[in-house]
């Protein structure tokens, strides 16, 4: 600033050198623009960035390999996860799941959902529609009784239906992967059930069963080891394999 009338009170700075100001703030000098990148016409710098090829890994070094995370204290999803990866062992021992049961289960609840369809959307105005809505009711519920038949008496704890495998268990019967997991329980039970239609209960020699401690598997922050666990069962089939071909000699 200038005082009023006269010469300022301090001498001005020349141009390109740095000089206190009357706060006492040192301005320094900046430095000279740099050179402006080369441009590409036509490219853009997002366009470069994706069109780089991929780092190499080096070698020796290990690839990250994506692990699933639950909440541990969520037993549901603990079981869930569990008897979903119980299915991809099996798939992996090209097992094959048999859809019998659940293309019956899937009949019943369109033929359910027929009858609640009439009831609903006929066009009959309601003191007439007395005795179809009858009709359509008594179906409706006779048909979910019959579901919940199969879902509680059949499928139990049954998770997979594995088609027959001749070479393993020398019959034509289904296999039968059942889990089961407590509340609060630690430990994860598995087994592998031959189906024997003519008997209530499963023969010993046709069924094995596993129990997978549920630390062997997931750490305290919820991580899933699903390989350790794949490999698990794979062996427990494994021993199933081999007490059938005991059990055929």
């Amino acid at each position: 600033a200038r005082v009023c009338g006269g010469a300022p009170p301090y001498p001005l700075p020349r141009r390109g050198v740095s000089y206190p100001t009357l706060l006492g703030i040192a301005r320094a000098e900046l430095p000279a623009d740099p050179k402006p990148p080369e441009h590409h016409p036509g490219k853009t710098r997002q366009e470069k960035l994706v069109k780089m090829p991929p780092a190499a890994t080096p070698p020796g070094a290990e690839e990250e390999v994506e692990v699933m995370h639950i909440d541990t204290g969520d037993m549901i999803k603990v079981k869930q996860v569990l008897d979903e990866a119980a299915v991809v062992a099996l798939a992996e021992m090209d097992y094959e799941e048999d859809y019998f049961t659940d293309n019956i289960k899937l009949t019943v609840m369109v033929i359910s959902c027929a009858f609640a369809m009439v009831a609903q959307f006929y066009p009959m105005p309601f003191p007439d529609s007395r005795p179809l809505l009858a009709v359509c009711c008594a179906g409706y519920f006779v048909f979910s009784c019959i579901l919940q038949f199969i879902v509680t008496y059949i499928d139990k704890d049954t998770i997979m239906f594995i088609k027959p495998k001749m070479e393993v268990t020398g019959s034509d019967n289904r296999l039968l992967l059942k889990s089961n997991f407590p509340r609060f329980d630690e430990t994860y039970k598995l087994g592998i059930v031959l189906e024997d239609p003519k008997k209530s209960n499963p023969d010993p020699k046709g069924m094995i069963e596993g129990d997978f401690y549920i630390g062997d598997y997931f750490d305290r922050d919820g991580n899933f080891a699903e390989d350790v666990f794949v490999q698990a069962v794979q062996d427990l089939v494994g021993d199933f394999e081999q007490a059938q071909e005991k059990k055929g000699n």
